[in-house]
C-alpha cells in the first residue's frame, strides 16, 4: 500500500531525525516528484538541502514552494534565511521585507519579530547600519536567534554601532 503524502512527509523527518541523511534527501526527491504541485514538499526538500550547506538547492526549492503559494510569509522568511547564508544578503532582505508585507497582509504577527531580526543582520552584512537599526527598534530586547551563529538582540546593536 502507497503512503500519503502526510505519512511520507513524516517518514522523511523521522529520517532526519535519526541521522540517515541520504535516505531522507532520497525520500524527499521522491515526495517532489510525485507531489510538484505541494509547496509543502518543496519547503521540506529545502530544509533538507540547507542542512547539508547546499543553500542554492534550498533557495530553488523555496523558490518553487513560493511559486504555488505566494502568499505564505514562512516560504520568504526560509528562502531569506538561506540567501542569507549563502552569501545573497541583497536577496535576502528583499525576502523578509516581502514576509512582512505579507505578515501586514494577513495581519499576524507570528513571524514578524523573526523577519525583522533576520532582515537587520542582512542589513548589516550590506553596511546598512541605520536600517537594521530600524529593523531592531521592532524586536525584544532579550531576542536570540540563530543566523551564522547564536546572535543577540544585542549582538546586532553593537554591531550597527561599530564601523568595523
Amino acid at each position: 500500500m502507497a503512503l500519503t503524502f502526510d505519512e511520507i512527509i513524516f517518514k522523511v523527518k523521522q529520517l532526519d531525525k535519526s541521522g540517515r541523511d541520504q535516505e531522507a534527501m532520497s525520500l524527499a526527491n521522491e515526495l517532489v516528484a510525485r507531489h510538484s504541485d505541494k509547496a509543502q514538499a518543496w519547503l521540506l526538500r529545502g530544509h533538507l538541502h540547507a542542512l547539508g550547506k547546499d543553500y542554492a538547492g534550498a533557495s530553488a526549492d523555496l523558490t518553487r514552494a513560493i511559486e504555488i503559494n505566494a502568499l505564505e510569509p514562512h516560504f520568504f522568511l526560509s528562502r531569506g534565511k538561506y540567501r542569507f547564508l549563502g552569501g545573497e544578503n541583497a536577496l535576502a532582505v528583499e525576502d523578509f521585507s516581502k514576509g512582512l508585507e505579507l505578515s501586514d497582509y494577513h495581519r499576524n504577527d507570528y513571524y514578524r519579530e523573526t523577519l525583522y531580526f533576520w532582515r537587520a543582520e542582512a542589513l548589516l552584512k550590506l553596511g546598512r547600519r541605520s536600517e537594521a537599526l530600524s529593523d531592531l527598534a521592532h524586536v525584544r530586547d532579550d531576542f536570540r536567534f540563530w543566523t551564522y551563529e547564536l546572535r543577540t538582540k544585542a549582538d546586532l546593536l553593537s554591531d550597527c554601532r561599530n564601523e568595523g
